[in-house]
């Protein structure tokens, strides 16, 4: 029986170790509900961080592939802070570093981008409600 992070060739049996994500959101909220069963689903490890230090900590114990941080404007910390301080370590070089932004009223001109890439973020998402 060949399990999901098996795969067999020929005589050859390959194991891949399932997709490390971490999760850096201050409180737990729908937004960050959704990201946890998403990486469940898809059957990604997944690990929650509520501060810089423990995000930084965490991702050096880990080195997860995947970092996705909350940049809605929050009193807790700066999404744009907690990216540099991942990108400074060694191990960053090859994850993807999501940032989960609010939505803006049509109305309202859409802020740029380009800080939050200069951060060292490779993606964006707009936050869900």
């Amino acid at each position: 029986m060949v399990s999901a992070t098996e795969e067999c060739i020929g005589p050859m049996r390959l194991t891949q170790e399932p997709t490390q994500v971490l999760l850096v959101f201050a409180k737990e909220d729908g937004q960050s509900d959704a990201f946890w069963w998403a990486c469940e689903r898809a059957g990604f490890r997944c690990n929650v961080a509520r501060t810089p230090e423990s995000a930084v900590e965490c991702f050096l114990d880990k080195h997860h592939e995947i970092v996705v941080i909350d940049g809605r404007p929050s009193r807790y910390f700066e999404a744009e802070a907690v990216c540099r301080l991942i990108r400074a370590t060694k191990p960053s070089e090859h994850t993807v570093i999501l940032a989960v932004v609010p939505q803006i009223p049509s109305d309202q001109e859409e802020p740029s981008v380009l800080p939050l890439l200069c951060s060292g973020f490779s993606r964006v998402s707009v936050q869900h409600h």
